[in-house]
């Protein structure tokens, strides 16, 4: 209890050995025995309370013991409602402080984390973004020193930083001036902290340390993977300071953040690159696709004309055999040629346009072509569609036409019978072509519509192209194609289905 002369009357503290005990036994001024001063504090809150009679709190640094208190000042009042007394009640609080400090610590580095996540996700540059992390993180750690240092080849050059100037970019090691004696080092090793505290008072440097110990110094996190990081984040201060484990793992989230961003932007080049280089490839088949078609097959044709020519003239067998097979192998070529540019260009169409029309005669004109190929080995069609199917359809339709009965003549035997069948199912048409010849096996079955793999068909060769071609037609018109066993017997069943015009 403090009276208006500012002396105290009566205390609890004999148990407490901060205070000098010739103090506790007179009535000592409470400016000199509790603060440490000569005369009073400015301001003074018992003087405030003396005066207004209302209670005071607040918080003090105590000097008797350094740690933070929490002061109460409570007026006495006499009979006449005058302030006689004060009551100072202090209470200790540091511990409560303490974990408040680190909760508004988390809080600033969860918020400091937060922020450059968001920034890295909007596609911040990279250099800003480095820069900014070393300036929040310093901010937040209350450090002087911040910095990210790539790694290049042998050497490590810093590429942000905050506290360093340009002489101190490198790794060399420098001599400590005696002004900033180095009092403690956080070491981390995986999970396992160690602490190296100067108590001797000695200079040593923290990068000598590193070598001694022979691991990572202060807190010091990786940016990237530990076999392949991109550099490092260093931070240091000239603080008495021991970082705890909560200073190294919002450090750790913010190379993640910053790694995340880089992993990103190397994608990001990648996909550029890729770009490119599916642009180059479509250069690439345009031009082979010219070749193809002018090139190639222009003299493939000046040698179809030539041998015509000479096998109408020639009288000697042998060489109009000769010629016959020039003939027979030119066709074959200018035939692989033409898939070829074919399946090229639509390869490189992504959509087509589409136009109401009955396909049936369409199907009847391929037909009509193969006629004189079909009387000439004997095989017998079957076809009657005496309906009309109208459908949504691109001229390229003809196409599959034309490669599935060309298919079913070539792998037809002599007299033998071909059919060709449209079903109604729902809300698209199933095209069927049915022939005797060979049939597929089911391990074949699986692959002969892709490009250049053929079943094996004994003699009997082709391109490799025909029903690649037909598959991608059938998929720009977003239908279905397949092929089933002849359920008549021997021979397949190629079917196709394309969408009805409703």
């Amino acid at each position: 209890m403090i009276d208006r002369d500012l002396k105290i009357v009566t205390s609890n503290w004999k148990d407490c050995d901060s205070i000098p005990a010739n103090e506790k036994q007179g009535h000592s001024f409470c400016y000199s025995c509790l603060m440490k001063r000569s005369k009073p504090c400015e301001p003074c809150h018992l003087i405030e309370v003396f005066a207004t009679g209302v209670c005071k709190k607040f918080e003090i640094e105590d000097p008797l013991d350094n740690k933070t208190k929490l002061v109460e000042l409570s007026p006495v009042f006499d009979d006449y409602g005058n302030v006689t007394m004060v009551v100072r009640h202090s209470k200790d609080i540091s511990e409560r402080k303490s974990v408040e400090r680190v909760l508004q610590m988390r809080e600033k580095q969860q918020a400091a984390v937060a922020k450059l996540g968001q920034d890295g996700l909007a596609g911040a540059d990279l250099d800003t973004l480095m820069l900014e992390s070393v300036k929040l993180v310093a901010s937040t750690l209350d450090v002087e020193y911040c910095r990210i240092m790539k790694h290049e080849d042998s050497n490590s050059v810093m590429i942000a930083g905050v506290g360093w100037g340009e002489e101190c970019h490198s790794d060399s090691e420098t001599e400590n001036d005696g002004k900033n004696i180095i009092f403690c080092y956080t070491l981390y090793s995986g999970e396992r902290a160690i602490v190296h505290e100067n108590k001797t008072q000695k200079k040593f440097s923290g990068l000598s340390l590193l070598k001694d110990q022979g691991i990572v110094s202060g807190i010091d996190a990786i940016i990237g993977s530990k076999d392949k990081p991109f550099g490092t984040m260093n931070v240091h201060t000239t603080q008495k300071r021991v970082f705890t484990n909560d200073d190294m793992h919002f450090v750790q989230s913010v190379t993640n953040v910053l790694a995340e961003s880089l992993s990103r932007k190397e994608t990001e080049e990648n996909l550029k690159e890729y770009a490119k280089e599916l642009e180059d490839a479509n250069y690439l088949k345009v031009l082979f696709t010219d070749i193809l078609t002018h090139d190639l097959l222009n003299p493939a044709n000046i040698i179809r004309g030539f041998t015509e020519e000479l096998i109408i003239v020639e009288d000697e067998d042998n060489k109009k055999k000769l010629l016959d097979r020039i003939h027979k192998n030119n066709e074959k070529l200018i035939y692989m040629i033409e898939s070829a540019s074919k399946f090229i260009k639509l390869e490189s169409i992504d959509d087509i346009r589409f136009e109401e029309q009955d396909f049936v005669p369409i199907l009847e004109k391929v037909i009509r072509n193969f006629g004189p190929e079909m009387n000439k080995m004997d095989i017998e069609l079957d076809f009657k569609s005496a309906r009309e199917c109208p459908s949504l359809i691109n001229p390229l339709i003809e196409e599959v036409f034309l490669n599935l009965l060309s298919n079913a003549i070539k792998f037809s035997p002599p007299k033998g019978k071909i059919t060709i069948d449209i079903s109604d199912i729902g809300d698209k048409w199933k095209i069927k072509v049915n022939d005797v010849g060979p049939g597929i096996s089911n391990e074949d079955k699986a692959m002969i519509f892709e490009r250049f793999r053929q079943a094996d068909k004994g003699s009997v060769k082709g391109s490799g192209l025909g029903l690649a071609i037909v598959k991608r037609i059938v998929e720009l018109h977003n239908g279905e194609v397949g092929v089933d066993n002849n359920p008549l017997g021997k021979g397949s069943v190629f079917w196709f289905t394309i969408k009805k015009a409703l």
